[in-house]
């Protein structure tokens, strides 16, 4: 009944995302079992088990061995399992872990008679901290014909469930997903290949992967897209109203209506802005990237055997995103349906080649390419705002030196005008663009991931490169994380 109530507050969601249940549990006898027994029911349930201590200190807590059983089958049903760092007694420790429950879930269940907290710990106590948090709460009461009483507090949090839908909901063309996804399995195969990896191996992960990494992929290259198009037409737009104001005022002065082109050119900026916006092309690109890039290095994870990082940002990078956002939720409920990650490690020459090869030198030759064509494109700009500049200043130079004929006046007043503001137009799609923060970021990737890849080529044994391919995905991460911090203020604005 309080399982079905939990999912009629996410609805109305379509069918594209249907809800599941994650169980975050600290495995306790009593009500935490019971709770686990019935959720564990559902056909799409799912455990995370977080633990007070180390497993063999924490069975000691429990009275028989038929206990000592049933939490030992939990724990090997559970897809993640945490373990709290150690405090000073052990009420703390069911108080540190109680808390965690609470501030890492969506609604807290709590089988709870109501009386006061006898120690610490207690569901009293736990109870207690949760409402103070406002965290969304299911009390049932035991003991009594009270039924459920509900305490919502701050509410369901339904924008990541939305995100998540709005993403499962998008389409791409027909065929589209798969033929990328065949696109991107035929160069990893042609990679294993020379590297003499077994292609079966490649083919476990890969079949569960890829076709995630393409749709994420395709969607983020197609509001990439978007997005940069539509900051280009505002610029030019702007610049062109300027130009066809300043036209209307020296050449037909006598023809008002013609200021109607400039009215018109703005019309199809807010149009352009509202568009993206009310679309999230900017919001968008960043989080399907995001997604992508995390679904790519989970491949190569898979095959090395390693679990990925919880995705939480360091403290200096806490705007990227928060480990409650839908890309978190997305990407981990893939990660933990690949069958494969149980298997033994492939070989490891032939791993470590292919890894080296078809990841962190791709990343590496990427970040390369980046850098010289994010600084081409900066130097060009700038080469261009200078030109401009040196024009304009000829041209109102001349102009007050009232050289030549009216007509030549005329023009050159229209040049010493138009042309700042589409100087001004390129200035801001430069700023836009953040060509050269972003060159220099890649630059900075590039020195890094060769240092890694030299690391990688001296490693000798699994236990030297396992520990480096955690390092690769850390390092690729925090650059995603840093780039997502650089852009996302960056959204459509009008020229002023």
């Amino acid at each position: 009944m309080t399982l079905d109530r939990v999912r009629q507050l996410l609805a109305p969601l379509s069918s594209n995302t249907p809800v599941l249940f994650s169980i975050l549990s600290p495995l306790a006898e009593g009500a935490d079992r019971l709770v686990l027994r019935e959720a564990l029911t559902l056909p799409t349930s799912q455990l995370d088990a977080v633990l007070p201590f180390e497993t063999a200190d924490y069975m000691r807590d429990f009275e028989t061995p038929e206990s000592r059983a049933e939490f030992e089958e939990f724990l090997s049903r559970a897809r993640r399992v945490k373990r709290l760092p150690p405090t000073a007694s052990r009420n703390e420790a069911y108080a540190q872990v109680g808390r965690y429950v609470v501030d890492h879930c969506d609604v807290l269940i709590a089988l709870w008679d109501g009386k006061p907290a006898v120690g610490q710990g207690g569901t009293a106590e736990i109870v207690q901290y949760a409402r103070e948090t406002r965290c969304p709460l299911f009390w049932i009461h035991c003991g009594n014909d009270e039924g459920i009483a509900e305490e919502l507090g701050r509410g369901v949090d339904l924008r990541p469930y939305r995100r998540l839908d709005e993403y499962n909901s998008e389409s791409v063309g027909p065929g589209e997903v798969e033929r990328r996804a065949k696109e991107q399995y035929q160069v990893l195969l042609r990679n294993a290949e020379s590297q003499e990896l077994p292609s079966e191996n490649l083919k476990a992960v890969c079949e569960p992967l890829s076709p995630y990494y393409a749709k994420a992929d395709l969607l983020a290259l197609r509001y990439q897209h978007l997005y940069l198009k539509a900051g280009s037409f505002i610029y030019v737009l702007a610049a062109a109203a300027v130009a066809a104001a300043a036209a209307q005022a020296l050449f037909w002065p006598e023809r008002p209506r013609v200021v109607l082109i400039e009215v018109a050119l703005m019309a199809a900026l807010l149009g352009i802005l509202w568009l993206g916006r009310r679309q999230r092309w900017h919001a968008k690109w960043i989080d399907y990237r995001f997604l992508a890039e995390r679904f790519r290095s989970a491949l190569f994870l898979a095959l090395s055997g390693l679990e990925t990082l919880p995705l939480r940002p360091p403290r200096h990078l806490s705007l990227a995103y928060s480990s409650e956002d839908w890309m978190v939720a997305a990407f981990s409920s893939v990660w933990y349906q690949i069958p494969w990650l149980n298997r033994s490690l492939l070989p490891f020459k032939p791993l470590k080649r292919f890894v080296m090869q078809a990841w962190v030198e791709d990343q590496l030759l990427y970040h390369e390419r980046t850098t010289k064509r994010h600084g081409r494109r900066h130097r060009r700009l700038v080469y261009a705002g200078n030109l401009l500049f040196a024009t304009t200043f000829v041209a109102a130079l001349l102009h007050s030196l009232r050289i030549g004929s009216h007509q030549l006046h005329t023009v050159l007043a229209l040049v010493a005008i138009a042309f700042p503001a589409v100087g001004g137009a390129l200035g801001a799609l430069r700023t836009h663009r953040e060509y050269l923060r972003n060159a220099s970021r890649s630059a900075e990737m590039a020195r890094h991931l060769g240092e890694l890849k030299a690391k990688m080529q001296a490693a000798e044994d699994p236990e030297r490169f396992l520990p480096l391919v955690r390092e690769a995905e850390e390092t690729m991460l925090h650059e995603n994380e840093d780039w997502r911090v650089v852009v996302r203020f960056h959204d459509l604005e009008p020229m002023a």
